[in-house]
């Protein structure tokens, strides 16, 4: 189930460390949680688990322990909602793209990865560190509810 409860959702979240089992636990609930409001990130605070720790894309992938390295410093607006807020609509400025480092999981394996995103799947990766951050998009503009 998705938290819509703002006082959980600005926590800032820490570093994620832990067994491999324990991390394919919370990254079940997570899978379920994203699926069902057909989402495409999700991070772990959003079921209430304050760890550094999200899913993005189609396959979802992971990012444990995300660190930005660099960000462009052309910045573009555009439209976003979020599972947890709604029906909310907020234009938010983000970087046009991202460069991360960051823990992977994948296939039972821990992957390091340092990886570069643009256009909408750095709007995605932000998104979802703001909520690592305990940013919401409601912090970032003007609110639009259809």
């Amino acid at each position: 189930m998705i938290i819509t409860d703002t006082k959980i959702l600005r926590k800032v979240s820490t570093d994620w460390s832990g067994t491999p089992e324990e991390l394919e636990e919370l990254l079940e609930k997570m899978t379920k949680a994203m699926k069902e409001s057909n989402g495409i990130g999700i991070s772990a605070i959003q079921i209430g688990v304050p760890k550094r720790i999200f899913l993005a894309g189609n396959p979802a992938e992971v990012f444990i322990n995300p660190k930005i390295i660099s960000r462009s410093s052309y910045q573009k607006k555009d439209w976003e909602g979020c599972l947890s807020c709604g029906a909310a609509q907020v234009r938010v400025k983000r970087a046009h793209s991202i460069t991360l480092e960051y823990l992977n999981y994948k296939d039972k394996e821990f992957n390091f990865i340092k990886r570069k995103f643009v256009n909408f799947d750095a709007r995605v990766v932000q998104h979802e560190l703001d909520h690592l951050n305990g940013i919401l998009i409601l912090d970032r503009g003007k609110v639009y509810k259809p």
